[in-house]
């Protein structure tokens, strides 16, 4: 396994060989952000899930660009036997990741965090509501921690988009609800511009295509943006400009 830390705006990139990935009956699960402090220091989490047997048990690495090395931060049994969803999302020196557990047919979803100043996790807190949904998903909504709640109303998928709006202590508020009148396929939300408009996977209605969309919450219209492919084929994330790997030369790190 490899990872790639590539800044398009200069075309600098370094990739960094993962040693020690897990296999079945465990997993690898990596995080990305980059320290919020004067270093900036491109910075990679490593959590190897073993399960074995229950609880589950972690040994957590973090990488920096800086040193160049695999430090262990962790190792024992977390606070939650929980399995990583592949998204995550960074926000003001966190990454959170969205997981969930499956015990005895209960479903619960939990949001788990790391702290890249101090090497520490976390548990948001969720609703009952989002607790037990079947389908939830994290993003950065407004710069700030996103929840998405994808569930049936009708005969159509729809996405409410819960959001803290009043500081990191605060429960989750929905803000508004993602839903395409006249549409069936599922609303795969990709991401949020700075406008407030929704990037959306959108399936058409035959089921056989894929195209991004555009959709206005206060109007509920969607524009597509012409680009089609294959379920799963797109992927949107925040970025910014950055002359981050300005001083790096294009290498592979072992």
């Amino acid at each position: 396994m490899m990872a790639v830390i590539w800044n398009p705006s200069i075309w600098k990139s370094v990739s960094i060989v993962i040693p020690n990935v897990s296999h079945y009956p465990g997993y690898t699960v990596i995080g990305f952000g980059v320290c919020p402090d004067d270093t900036s220091d491109p910075t990679l989490v490593k959590i190897n899930v073993n399960k074995i047997k229950i609880p589950y048990t972690w040994v957590v690495e973090v990488f920096t660009l800086s040193t160049r090395v695999w430090k262990t931060v962790y190792r024992g049994t977390p606070f939650k036997s929980c399995d990583f969803r592949w998204h995550h999302v960074f926000i003001d020196g966190i990454i959170y990741w969205n997981t969930v557990s499956s015990y005895e047919g209960l479903w619960s979803n939990y949001v788990i965090s790391f702290d890249l100043a101090t090497e520490k996790f976390g548990e948001g807190s969720l609703s009952e509501r989002l607790l037990s949904t079947n389908d939830l998903g994290v993003a950065k909504v407004n710069e700030s921690l996103g929840l998405l709640e994808y569930y049936i109303e009708g005969e159509i998928w729809v996405c409410g988009v819960w959001t803290k709006k009043d500081g990191v202590n605060k429960p989750f508020t929905r803000i508004y609800t993602v839903k395409v009148d006249g549409k069936s396929g599922l609303n795969n939300v990709l991401g949020f511009r700075n406008n407030g408009e929704v990037v959306l996977g959108m399936e058409d209605d035959n089921d056989i295509g894929y195209a991004v969309d555009v959709y206005e919450p206060s109007s509920g219209h969607i524009n597509g943006v012409g680009l089609n492919g294959k379920y799963d084929g797109f992927s949107v994330r925040s970025y910014m400009e950055t002359l981050l790997l300005l001083h790096e030369s294009n290498s592979i790190i072992h």
